[in-house]
């Protein structure tokens, strides 16, 4: 039988994506559904899933890094469950202390805590790579996104082969009688993703500069922590220009700008054309309700 990894990453697009290829693929593959949990993604995105897994019979396998402080050792994965799973970043602390912070330019916070420990999970399962597909959930409209090595790597986007939307995705939750609760796409995993546009950062901070606690915390403890082919024996940042937290609060409080929301998102974010688009402000590395292995 063919085997088929599917990687969910609770967002929308990941979740609907799970549901089809279940639906489709269930009676001719054998199919594993792995989230991989990094400690930072908010609560309602965990509830989501648990709620997706209990609604459609999933069987979501629930994975955390395990990453070994000792140098040469690579990264492994325990699993977890709902009510077990880290809520206060304990996988990427890991991945930090040993690696130093990720930000741009050493971009390995998706590789330790998510690419590594799914394909480390499979293994687990007696699946050598090569002999199975990974399905991940990027749509039509953010084609973009697909991973250059997709061939290689056996990575498979069904929703960009179905030519699925972002209102396809919003249409197929509506029927489903419970959703993503979240306040924004913003607020999607991890909260506080360096990854996300300025103006979604900003926006996350006058909302709510708690959010910011963890990566503050971070940069005090592994911003001086240079590990890896990026040394370039300064600190690192977390933010875009070399921001830091502090940095993102006080120009939440001082610059004027207007809030992401969802209903701007097109105007906001994706098109350069429009007067409200602001190079700075919205520059985005495709960190909107997930962050998906690449």
């Amino acid at each position: 039988m063919k085997k088929l990894a599917i990687s969910f990453s609770g967002g929308r697009t990941s979740a609907v994506m799970t549901k089809l290829c279940v639906e489709q693929f269930r009676d001719t593959h054998e199919i594993v559904v792995i989230f991989a949990n990094t400690g930072c993604e908010h609560e309602n995105t965990l509830t989501f899933v648990d709620q997706c897994d209990k609604a459609f019979g999933w069987n979501v396998v629930w994975i955390e890094a395990v990453v070994n402080p000792e140098e040469g050792k690579g990264i492994r994965h325990k699993v977890v469950d709902y009510s077990t799973a880290s809520r206060n970043g304990e996988p990427m602390e890991a991945d930090f202390s040993k690696h130093g912070i990720s930000g741009p330019g050493y971009p390995h916070c998706t590789r330790d805590t998510k690419e590594l420990p799914i394909h480390d999970y499979i293994k687990s399962i007696g699946w050598e790579r090569g002999e199975y597909y990974t399905a991940i959930g990027i749509r039509s409209d953010e084609v973009d996104r697909v991973s250059k090595d997709y061939k290689e790597k056996k990575y498979t986007y069904p929703l960009v082969d179905a030519g699925w939307t972002k209102q396809d995705v919003i249409n197929e939750c509506k029927s489903w009688g419970f959703d993503l609760d979240l306040k924004g796409e913003h607020y999607g995993n991890c909260v506080w993703c360096w990854k996300k546009s300025t103006r979604k950062l900003l926006t996350l901070a006058k909302d709510d500069p708690s959010i910011f606690d963890f990566p503050k915390k971070m940069e005090s403890l592994y911003a001086e922590k240079i590990t890896g082919r990026n040394d370039d024996g300064g600190k690192r940042y977390f933010f875009r220009q070399r921001m830091t937290v502090d940095d993102i609060i006080k120009m939440s409080k001082e610059l004027e700008f207007i809030p992401y929301s969802d209903t701007k998102s097109e105007q906001l974010t994706f098109d350069f054309f429009k007067p409200n688009y602001d190079m700075f402000l919205d520059e985005d590395s495709s960190c909107g309700e997930s962050c998906e292995i690449k």
